[in-house]
């Protein structure tokens, strides 16, 4: 099974390692509390079971910036952004969530995925979950993921 180690750092970034070809490649992960950015690609793609960036990147695909679009990753990464705010913004109803993923697609022109309130709730389980891992960590330590 993949794995994605995340390591905690000083400074404005973590790290992200994926194994390529028997090494581990490292991807800066911009901060973004309660955990790194890639970390909530992990929530989301884990509670939906969808294929987003941390799977592309498990599976091998180049980790730059812009990988190749597809939309199911498309969506994906909007309900990331939209997981984000919703931390940042003292968690509003479920409802009012989706309602910012599906205006979120919609400016972004990104096919929406169905997302219930039971799955923002599971998302935000999961997110309190690594956070509460991931608070524990000194500096230099590492999680491991199954993917």
């Amino acid at each position: 099974m993949p794995q994605i180690i995340f390591e905690k750092r000083d400074g404005k970034y973590d790290a992200m390692f994926v194994e390529r070809r028997g090494a581990l490649e490292e991807i800066s992960c911009p901060k973004q509390p309660p955990i790194p950015h890639d970390m909530f690609h992990y929530a989301v793609e884990r509670v939906l079971k969808l294929r987003g960036f941390i799977h592309r990147a498990a599976a091998g695909e180049g980790v730059g910036f812009r990988m190749t679009e597809e939309a199911e990753s498309e969506a994906v990464e909007r309900l990331v952004e939209t997981m984000q705010a919703d931390s940042w913004s003292g968690r509003p109803p479920p409802a009012e969530v989706i309602d910012m993923f599906l205006t979120t697609c919609a400016a972004r022109n990104t096919e929406a995925i169905t997302v219930s309130e039971e799955a923002i709730v599971a998302i935000r389980a999961e997110i309190d979950r690594l956070a509460a891992e991931w608070n524990a960590l000194p500096t230099c330590g590492r999680m491991t993921l199954d993917v």
